[in-house]
Parts: C-alpha cells; structure tokens; sequence
C-alpha cells in the first residue's frame, strides 16, 4: 500500500515538477530555479523507486519551506497570481508564484519523507 502510494505520488510530482522545470527556462535567473525544481524531480523519481534518503528530504524540505518563506515576506503587497493572464506584471507576483512553488515542492518531500517513516 505504502509503496503504491509511492510510486503513484512520485509519479503526479516527478511530472509536475519537470514541467515547472521546463517552464524556469524563460525565467529571467534559469541557473537559480532550474536546479531547484531539477532536485525536486529527482526526490520524486526516488520516491517511485521506493529510494528515498529521510536525511535528504529533511534538509531540502527546510531549505525550501524557508526559501519560500523568505520570498513571501518580500513581498511588498498582495497582487495574486493571475492578473490579465499568466504574463508576468509585477516583482510582487513573481515572488508569490515562487514562493508557492517552492511550498509546493516542500509539501511533497514532507509527503514522501511521511511515507517513508511509515514503511
């Protein structure tokens, strides 16, 4: 059950995140969040694979729930995420959608380190 679990959630994120990953290529720092989202695939991969490295998902669960924690706070006000469509308007929604992302990917890996304690 734990292991379908795996496999399957590994799966969903592993996919999501490559196509976070694709999509940090337009980004204007590319060398900054593609290795981000890279590492993300690759815990996900690990998890369909039934590897996965509690230690590594701890230390990459605190450095990216902080990150975006750090992100949110420089925000200056609260604009959303989608104004007039997904094009970038604003320093503040770039923050916010970056922050989430990294929320996102936080989630996942306490996601996979709880199923890992649960084998």
């Amino acid at each position: 059950m734990i292991r379908n679990a795996q496999f399957i959630l590994g799966g969903i994120f592993g996919l999501a995140f490559t196509l976070f990953t694709y999509w940090q290529l337009n980004d204007p720092d590319p060398v900054l969040w593609v290795p981000v989202y890279a590492t993300a695939v690759y815990t996900s991969i690990q998890a369909m694979r039934g590897k996965t490295n509690p230690e590594l998902l701890l230390v990459l669960f605190c450095l990216s729930f902080f990150a975006g924690l750090q992100l949110w706070m420089e925000m200056t006000a609260w604009e959303g995420f989608l104004t007039d469509g997904l094009s970038m308007k604003t320093h503040n929604q770039e923050l916010a959608r970056e922050a989430v992302g990294l929320w996102i990917a936080s989630g996942s890996l306490a996601l996979f380190y709880g199923l890992h304690k649960m084998k």
